[in-house]
């Protein structure tokens, strides 16, 4: 193992793994899974691709996975744990806490307490409160509203607003032509007339 990924695990063992584990996570690798009924929300800490020796940094990638909305859109249901790229929403928590892309830096003689304790003021005030608003249906949907996909369209359907997932599937097909037969097969089969 580098001297930087050993740098970032100590970080992360310094109190972030604990204030998952204390708030329902479980541990695989460096990503942390909660099961919410027949959904999943996601931690996982991702190392840049670029650190080297003891330099380097890394951010906090947030994911909710709803099995409802997968289906819904023509995806299968994924058996067992999905991987934070396969969130139905996703966000950075640097991007929660400071309203831009965010990694933490690690280089010689940094203090790791410091960066372990700021990391988890940030996931206690703002990361657990976004994954824990994320369990609700309507928030995803919400989440989603610019996002011409069958995963938004299937989300505002879900939380029982057919209008807005008309809406989205207009929206979608106009912005996204070479995305129609698609997004017109999703509508009939969910009795959408356009």
């Amino acid at each position: 193992m580098s001297d930087i990924a050993h740098s970032i695990d100590e970080v992360i063992k310094l109190g972030f793994a604990d204030l998952l584990r204390a708030h329902g996570f479980r541990k695989s690798g460096r990503t942390w899974h909660k099961a919410d009924g027949e959904n999943w929300l996601i931690a996982n800490v991702q190392a840049s691709s670029s650190n080297f020796g003891d330099r380097g940094r890394f951010t906090i990638n947030l994911g909710a996975y709803m099995t409802s909305v997968a289906v819904l859109s023509g995806q299968h249901a994924i058996d067992g744990k999905p991987k934070e790229y396969d969130s139905t929403v996703r966000e950075r928590l640097g991007n929660l806490a400071y309203g831009q892309d965010h990694w933490w830096i690690i280089e010689p003689g940094a203090n790791l307490s410091a960066i372990s304790a700021d990391l988890v003021e940030k996931m206690q005030s703002v990361g657990l409160p976004w994954l824990d608003a994320h369990r609700d249906l309507s928030n995803v949907a919400a989440a989603l509203r610019d996002s011409p996909s069958l995963q938004s369209f299937s989300a505002a359907w879900l939380a029982g607003d057919k209008a807005e997932a008309t809406r989205r599937l207009e929206a979608a097909i106009a912005s996204r032509p070479a995305a129609k037969e698609r997004f017109t097969a999703w509508a009939v089969k969910n009795g959408i007339a356009l």
